[in-house]
Order: C-alpha cells, then structure tokens, then sequence
C-alpha cells in the first residue's frame, strides 16, 4: 500500500516538475538543458527564475510530493 502511495507521490512531484521544465524550456534552450540534465538545477531555476502564478502551487507540490515519495518508498522497503 504505501508503495503505490509513493509512486502517487511521485506522478504529482513528476506533474509540477514538467510545468518547470516547460517554463525553461520557452525561456531558453540552454536553460532547459540545463533543469533537464544538471540535477540540483531544477532547484535553482525554480527558486530564482521560475516566473508563473501559482509558483508557490506548482513548488510546494514539487517537493513535498518528492519528500512524501521518498519517505513513503523508504518505510515500504523497510518493512
């Protein structure tokens, strides 16, 4: 059970990344790249250059679906 609640987790952190990704994306082509392959970016670009209306939405559900997934996946292993 917890394990699909983590994949859950994961399809809604997935969801919020690509509404980032698709952000860099039309910004610039390198700037995309760069969320899309340097893993700690996404983080960066978020926090510092994502420009939408609901960015406090679309983070929070980035993370905490990410902390969630995380956690949920670890206690199933586990147990």
């Amino acid at each position: 059970m917890l394990l699909y609640l983590a994949a859950l987790a994961g399809l809604v952190s997935f969801a919020c990344v690509l509404f980032i990704l698709a952000h860099a994306f039309r910004r610039s082509t390198g700037t995309g790249l760069m969320v899309l392959l340097i893993p700690c970016y996404v983080f960066v670009y978020a926090f510092g250059q994502f420009d939408h209306p609901r960015k406090g939405l679309l983070l929070a559900g980035f993370m905490g679906a990410m902390v969630l997934a995380v956690v949920f996946g670890g206690v199933a292993r586990g147990a």
